[in-house]
């Protein structure tokens, strides 16, 4: 009996110990043995539009790495393989479909150079998609609009090569542990404007009405980061420190774009600055184009753009919404583009710095509110409000060896959590030490890949500090701590006691806590690393507040004691960070029948910060017994601030008034170019003089439109015409599930019937190809089958009221769930 016992308990340990593993030889996440070693990739392409096919010839260098070889197994997704030779001379192959194995006529040693040529075809459409939810398709290669039949977008030819994509348009060792340098050819119709990584180094016109440009890159870097992008595109055009850097957009957009892009010299050499290392790569180029399947690429010197990026002047005038991105993808070429990571399970070395560099050009650029508040979003991104993508979150490592499929790693977890990681490590080590470390680990592993660990050691040999202890818990485990902070007096020891319980997973990590009294504040950085702590400070019976994570650079879920009215006046009033202001004044926003309340909404009003204006002018209680004159008189000279977003939100607050006099700041605030502007004054116009309102949105051109719908909804949903339906239907999908206001996705349900049941073709085929085309977006979320459920709840209607017409309307929507049903 002992003996069995002691073997359970062996068996348990055993099976623990395994558990508790962070790497296992078969792992998904192990890193690809390096067997040979890329070492130049030349390509000469050229494109059937028709066929969307792209003919191709590559002459590619390699060595083996350490082993002799007699053969080789390149990755050539879905390729027709004509010819590949070795110094002139034919060799054997055979192509699986997914890889090209070749046979050589001799062995190679490590010291020898192996030169090849192959000649072929690739296929892209034949890819079947397994893409995942950053990146939600997989063909590496995309012809849009390839014959010219869709008349509302340009014919384009872009890829995708991450993860490991770009093997579908020329053979390769598509792993991002392999470099190359490279010089692709590209042939295509003069007509258009090509863009490859590296430098245009000739252009030849050619008698057949085409054009052959050649890009050549002479710094290495990982197959896919490799780019090829063609269309008609108009090139702006400008320079840093002597490279240029450029823009390809539409011709339409041309004169936007420049305001889009304008700060991308200046990130350049910000980026360049704090990381120690100049921007390395030949030109810095970016291009907007359509249909993308993510929102942007770091494809080096040539970054891909979703056409989401193409703002509205009036857009770009309230705040840069892309900006973040910009920054992001730009600073890939220090984090992912010079220094790769060496596995899919140590992305964050690329994707965690990308996400930080959001925050880092924020402060640098509009200072601390604008930086915290992208902060905040951040971390309510990764500590997801539904409590089972927060368990999912909770569970997943942030250097994950084993997931199930390259994509999952593309995560709020690699992105989000990594990013707040980062910014912890920095507010641990200072800012001194902290870019010095990534300088060094930047320059020890220039042009070569790396995994979390080199990034730990470089650290380690800045600052001559272990930090196993962080790696340990924040890379190589799951979780962040959950806290409860208990506050206690001890009039014995003249101490206020702060009681950290640690709720679940034990972490060890620094702590700040912030004391107020009416002396000011005292700042305590404090250490955790029990599972229950308490600290004691110097007693004083005039302690205003006290915040726990007062600098809100732990990641951590925090349950503190319910803060009094007066103490969150006091918060408002006299805590700097955003996310206490912005707290404060949520939680007061339904107390302000109390003056001081009131009060503090009224002094917000003029907040430095244009976000906590915004939400103090939009959320005041102008019922309130205090409002008087001057506060309204305030939010009128609001209304004309030069900030768009101050301005939108003063003039939606008059429109709550309804008062006829407020009608001519209306119809002037209507001419705006903002359209939050434009279409609040719109809205409050309806509400005052609905004829005026109607006539001023009849005369609005679809595009502009399109960008206030929003009010324009309002305003037909209350209406119901039936010449508005076909409007409505543009957005009803839009209104139901992808709207955040809960009274407006309410308006809509009230609405579908209306919608559902009109007679109208052009509402049915506008509500289809919306329905379709969101439902594929989102397929990985399954929304096309949501997508399909909501078109047969039409159909159902449609046979119910029993148009005229119904035979026609229910084949529309059963051709929309046909494509949304196709796998």
């Amino acid at each position: 009996m002992k003996r069995i016992l002691l073997f359970t308990l062996l068996l348990v340990i055993v099976l623990n110990t395994n558990a508790q593993r962070i790497y296992r030889y078969n792992d998904n996440g192990k890193t690809s043995t390096k067997e040979f070693d890329l070492i130049d990739t030349k390509l000469d392409l050229s494109f059937n539009f028709k066929d969307q096919t792209v003919d191709g010839e590559a002459w590619i260098q390699l060595k083996p790495h350490f082993d002799s070889a007699n053969s080789l197994q390149l990755d050539a997704k879905k390729m027709n393989i004509y010819e590949v030779k070795s110094d002139h001379k034919d060799l054997k192959f055979y192509n699986s479909g997914e890889h090209l194995n070749i046979d050589f006529s001799k062995v190679y040693t490590k010291n020898d150079t192996i030169n090849l040529y192959i000649k072929y075809k690739g296929n892209p459409n034949k890819i079947q998609n397994k893409g995942g939810v950053a990146i939600t398709d997989n063909k590496g290669l995309y012809f849009i609009n390839p014959n010219g039949l869709d008349k509302t977008k340009p014919t384009e030819i872009w890829s995708q090569g991450e993860p490991e994509q770009n093997s579908a348009w020329f053979p390769t060792i598509d792993k991002p542990n392999q470099k190359s340098t490279q010089q692709i050819t590209l042939t295509v119709p003069a007509k258009y404007k090509t863009l490859s990584n590296g430098l245009l180094i000739s252009q030849k016109e050619n008698a057949n009405g085409t054009r052959t440009d050649v890009w050549k890159q002479k710094l290495p870097h990982a197959p896919y980061l490799f780019f090829v992008g063609v269309g008609e595109f108009e090139v702006i055009k400008e320079e840093w420190n002597g490279k240029e850097v450029s823009y390809y957009v539409e011709p339409s957009y041309k004169d936007t774009a420049a305001e889009l892009f304008k700060n991308t010299p200046e990130m350049i050499e910000f980026f360049s600055k704090i990381t120690g290392i100049e921007y390395v790569w030949d030109k810095y180029s970016q291009m907007i184009v359509r249909d993308y399947v993510s929102g942007a690429m770091e494809n080096t010197g040539a970054v891909i753009h979703a056409e989401q990026a193409m703002l509205s002047k009036g857009e770009l005038s309230e705040r840069n919404t892309w900006e973040t991105v910009i920054a992001h993808e730009l600073f890939h070429h220090w984090f992912g583009d010079l220094v790769t990571t060496e596995s899919w399970a140590n992305i964050t070395v690329n994707e965690s710095f990308a996400n930080y560099s959001e925050y880092l050009w924020l402060e640098h650029k509009y200072g601390k509110d604008r930086a915290e508040e992208h902060m905040l979003k951040t971390k309510d991104a990764y500590l997801n409000k539904n409590p089972d993508r927060l368990n999912e979150n909770y569970e997943k490592h942030l250097v994950r060896y084993n997931y199930t499929k390259k994509d999952d790693v593309f995560d709020v977890i690699s992105y989000n959590k990594g990013g707040m990681i980062l910014h912890m490590l920095r507010n641990y080590l200072g800012d001194q030490k902290f870019f010095a470390g990534l300088q060094h680990y930047l320059t020890i592993n220039k042009f070569k890949s790396a995994e979390a660990h080199q990034l730990r050691l470089a650290f380690e040999e800045v600052t001559g500090e272990d930090l196993m202890w962080f790696f340990s818990q924040w890379y190589y485990n799951s979780g962040h701590p959950k806290l409860k902070v208990t506050l206690e007096k001890d009039l014995l020891a003249g101490e206020q006691k702060v009681k950290i319980t640690q709720l679940e997973k034990i972490f060890d990590f620094p702590l700040s806590i912030d004391v107020y009294t009416k002396k000011g504040k005292q700042n305590y950085k404090v250490f955790v690393d029990q599972k229950e702590k308490t600290f004691g400070f110097p007693y004083s019976d005039d302690i205003k507040l006290i915040k726990i994570n007062s600098d809100y650079v732990l990641l951590a879920e925090i349950e503190t004691p319910e803060l009094t009215t007066d103490e969150l006046i006091y918060q408002y009033k006299n805590v700097e960070h955003f996310v206490d202001r912005k707290e404060a004044l949520e939680l007061l926003k339904d107390k302000q029948e109390e003056k001081d309340v009131f009060k503090t909404f009224e002094e917000a009003m003029e907040d430095s910060y244009d976000v906590i204006q915004v939400y103090a002018i939009e959320n005041i209680n102008l019922s309130a017994k205090y409002t008087k004159k001057k506060t309204i008189s305030k939010i009128e000279k609001l209304a004309k601030n030069k900030n768009p977003n101050v301005a939108a939100a003063a003039i939606s607050t008059l429109g709550k008034l309804i008062n006829v006099e407020y009608l001519p700041i209306f119809k002037e605030s209507i001419e705006s170019i903002s359209p939050k502007v434009k279409g609040n004054s719109l809205l409050a116009m309806y509400y005052v003089d609905k004829q005026t309102a109607k006539e001023y949105a009849n005369k609005l051109p679809n595009d502009i439109k399109d960008v206030i719908y929003v009010p324009l909804l309002k305003m037909y949903l209350e209406d119901r015409k039936e010449e508005h339906v076909t409007f409505v239907a543009k957005y009803l999908l839009t209104g139901m599930y992808l709207i955040q206001d809960e009274k407006f996705k309410k308006d809509f349900e009230d609405a579908f019937d209306w919608v559902a049941s009109t007679s109208n073709e052009r509402a049915i085929e506008v509500l289809v190809d919306d329905f379709v085309e969101k439902g594929l977006r989102y397929k990985k979320y399954n929304f096309n089958y949501e997508a399909i459920r909501v078109l047969r709840r039409v159909i159902e209607k449609q046979r119910e009221v029993k148009n005229s017409n119904q035979t026609k309307l229910v084949d529309l929507l059963e051709q929309g769930i046909r494509k949304l049903a196709i796998d």
